[in-house]
Order: C-alpha cells, then structure tokens, then sequence
C-alpha cells in the first residue's frame, strides 16, 4: 500500500513529493494562495505562453513534429477555451448584465454571448469576424475537443481521418492573432473600468 505524503510549507499550502517546491527557486511557481488567485484570464495566457514556446521549439527542431502537434493544438484550444470564459465573465458587468458564461468545451457556446456583448461595447466587426473564422475553423476539425486530445471517438471511431498535414507555422499564426486578441481585450476591459470609475468619482 502506498501511503499518501503531504506536508505544508510556509504558505499554509498543500505538497507531496510531485507537486512541491524545489531548490531552484526560479522554478518554483506560484499558485493557490500564494501569488493571488488565478482566474480565467491567467490560465488563457499561460496556455498561449505554452504554445507559443512549444511552436519556437519546433521551428528550431521539428523533430517528433508529428507527435507534438496534437499537445500543441490541445494547449491553443485550452487557451482559448479559458480566454472566452474570461471575457464571458469580465464583460458582463460593464453592459450591467449577469455573467452567462458556460461551462463547456463547446468554444461557440459562449463566444455568441461574448460578441453581443464586445459589439454593444463598441468592437468592431471586422476584428469579431476575423475571431469568428479562425474559431469556425477549428471546430470544422475539432468540433468537441477530442480529435487532438485521444485518437479515437467515444464510439471507437478514428479521428482525423480526413485530414492529412497541419502546418505549424500556419497554424501557430492564426493562434498568435488570438492571443493578441485575447490580450487586447483584457487591457481594454481594464480601461473601460477605469473610464467609468472615473465617471462615478466625477459624478
């Protein structure tokens, strides 16, 4: 039997002997507690951080390019994923609605709510639909989430059949353009609120 070894460190936080600090403290991340709480907004740019890393290295060496493409989508899709979430529950507020913001892998479910809402705040829609396409697109060959994440469907059918190559620089392109997307917003989300916490205090 194996026994269960956790212990806490000096942050009241939980560790065992995979997750824990190490000696190299530049290596050692921050997160729980300690380093404030980490919302959707952090997970999204942590995600496309990943990405961006692992597409360098492949451009450096594209060795077992075959094998790290289906990590490299998983990561940008996540990134994705969590930047909607993010936006689904920033934005709400400054139209003076209610987050409703779905928990789902469906990437369109909440990117619909999301553009009403950047819409009535003022986005415009040459930047919405160029958003919209590139996730069309990705649905088109990951509707569910799956196709890079198992090699094969819940009913035991193959995935990917119908496509061939996937271009890493292609591919990672299109990403870069959403991370800054995502980026983007997030600062002018920042602004918006500041612009009306300086309304309030001038009123």
């Amino acid at each position: 039997m194996v026994r269960k070894a956790t212990f806490n460190d000096g942050f009241g936080g939980k560790h065992n002997d995979l997750f824990r600090p190490g000696p190299n403290s530049r290596l050692n991340a921050c997160v729980g507690r300690n380093g404030g709480p980490a919302d959707f907004g952090r997970y999204a740019s942590g995600y496309f951080e990943a990405g961006a890393r692992l597409v360098a290295s492949l451009k450096n060496d594209p060795w077992s390019v075959d094998s790290l493409i289906y990590p490299l989508v998983m990561v940008y899709r996540h990134g994705i994923e969590t930047g909607l979430k993010h936006l689904g529950r920033t934005l709400p507020p400054l139209c003076g609605q209610k987050s409703k913001i779905k928990l789902t892998h469906n990437l369109m479910d909440n990117w619909r709510f999301i553009r009403g809402l950047l819409t009535e705040l003022g986005e415009g829609s040459e930047l919405l639909d160029r958003v919209q396409s590139t996730l069309i697109e990705f649905i088109e060959i990951d509707p569910r989430g799956e196709s890079f994440r198992y090699p094969l469907d819940r009913d035991g059918n193959r995935l990917l059949q119908e496509t061939s190559l996937i271009n890493v620089e292609v591919f990672a392109a299109k990403m870069e353009f959403m991370a800054q997307f995502f980026e983007g917003a997030g600062y002018w989300i920042d602004s918006l609120w500041e612009a009306q916490a300086e309304e309030r205090a001038g009123a």
